[in-house]
C-alpha cells in the first residue's frame, strides 16, 4: 500500500479516512515544529512516504522550506495544494502517486 505524507492543516482524522477509502495509508503533520532542527521533525514521515503533499495556506515557511529540501534530497514526490481541503489534497496525492 502507498503511503502519502500530508503536512499542514488540522484534520489528520480526516486525512487518514479518506485515505482509506482510496487504498492508500495517508500520515499527517500539523506542520508547527516548536524549535529545535525543523528537518528533524519530518526525516521520519518522508522516509516513509511515496508522495508529499504540503498544504501551502496552512503551514509556516520554514516547515514548507524543509519539507521541500528533504523530499528532493531523498528522492521523494511532492505536491503543494492551495486550499485546506483534504479532499484536493489526496486527489493531487493520488495523481503523483499513479
Amino acid at each position: 500500500m502507498k503511503t502519502v505524507v500530508i503536512i499542514g492543516g488540522s484534520q489528520t482524522d480526516t486525512f487518514k479516512k479518506l485515505g482509506q477509502k482510496r487504498g492508500v495509508i495517508v500520515e499527517h503533520h500539523n506542520g508547527k515544529t516548536g524549535g529545535g532542527s525543523v528537518e528533524r521533525h519530518f526525516m521520519h514521515m518522508i522516509n516513509r512516504a511515496d508522495v508529499i503533499i504540503v498544504l501551502k495556506g496552512a503551514i509556516k515557511h520554514s516547515s514548507m522550506w524543509a519539507v521541500r529540501e528533504l523530499a528532493d534530497k531523498l528522492g521523494k514526490k511532492i505536491g503543494y495544494h492551495d486550499g485546506f481541503g483534504a479532499t484536493g489534497a489526496l486527489d493531487k496525492a493520488m495523481r503523483l502517486v499513479g
